[in-house]
């Protein structure tokens, strides 16, 4: 009796080992196979013009910047992810490529000097290839080619699809976007998942307009990017806390800026302040990417 028992252990303890050797060998496959299972994302940045403002005492409403002048971006930028395209904003209408002295309105100086479907093109992408439109806002600057991706799958927070389609915001700015109205829509309250996988997320950070976002990017080699849109709109403005005169809700602004803040924070995200040319000029040149 006793020595089969002593048998019957050696015999579970061989299985034991051979178990072992074979985890040993196997387990750097395994982690492989879970490491290629991560989505290959690629994030581009595209010049969609720039911004030359005479005067931005328009960006505080206390002084700080009276008399100064500023030169800003306005970035679009296309996240490609083995499930499709997405689009966060259009940037200045392609026309004013067509216009080399730009547009002057008041303090704003707006030019582009390529227009965004001839940049796409460079990727062989034409506007019907995009599956998804995001905008932070609506506002011209970034929506400026919306009518162009109607047939995409529009994502925006609800209460500014809801902005958008009043007849006085309409009156402003719908010749830009009108064409949004009636296609395909998701429309999401505090944040969206693009992919279900949670690598590009939108954040609904409401304030300057009333349903304007963020965007979130996990990239695999470049870590985590959050894209601003016009929660801040240049660097020094989120370095003195300083307050846009064009927000809907100061008091909101605040509070989605708290909540950007502690986003960024959790999760040791790189911030773009997409107006700001500094971290324009950081971000690889098109058609170059982060991934």
């Amino acid at each position: 009796m006793f020595k089969s028992t002593k048998g019957l252990v050696i015999s579970h303890m061989k299985q034991i080992k051979l178990l072992l050797i074979s985890f040993i060998f196997l387990a750097p496959f395994a982690f492989a196979e879970k490491a290629n299972d991560e989505p290959n994302i690629k994030l581009y940045t595209i010049d969609c013009g720039t911004l030359d403002v005479a005067d931005i005492a328009v960006l505080s409403s206390t002084g700080e910047y009276d008399g100064q002048q500023l030169k800003m971006a306005n970035p679009c930028f296309l996240i490609r992810h083995p499930q499709g395209d997405l689009l966060w904003e259009t940037g200045h209408i392609d026309s004013l490529a067509d216009n080399r002295e730009g547009e002057v309105s008041g303090v704003w100086h707006s030019k582009r000097s390529t227009k965004l479907i001839e940049q796409l093109a460079l990727l062989q992408v034409k506007p019907q290839d995009i599956e998804y439109l995001a905008l932070s806002h609506v506002h011209p600057d970034h929506a400026g080619n919306a009518n162009k991706f109607s047939y995409s799958t529009f994502i925006v927070n609800a209460l500014e699809r809801e902005y958008m389609f009043l007849a006085q915001t309409k009156t402003y700015f719908g010749a830009f976007y009108q064409e949004l109205e009636s296609a395909k829509t998701i429309v999401f309250n505090t944040e969206h998942d693009v992919f279900n996988d949670g690598s590009v997320i939108i954040h609904s950070m409401p304030g300057h307009t009333p349903g304007s976002s963020t965007l979130l990017v996990r990239l695999k080699e470049s870590g985590n990017i959050l894209l601003s849109g016009d929660l801040y709109i240049h660097a020094r403005g989120r370095e003195l806390n300083t307050m846009h005169q064009y927000n809907v809700d100061k008091k909101l602004t605040l509070t989605s800026r708290s909540k950007f803040e502690a986003l960024a924070k959790r999760e040791k995200a790189k911030v773009v302040i997409q107006h700001e040319h500094a971290d324009f000029k950081r971000l690889p040149k098109f058609p170059h990417f982060l991934d």
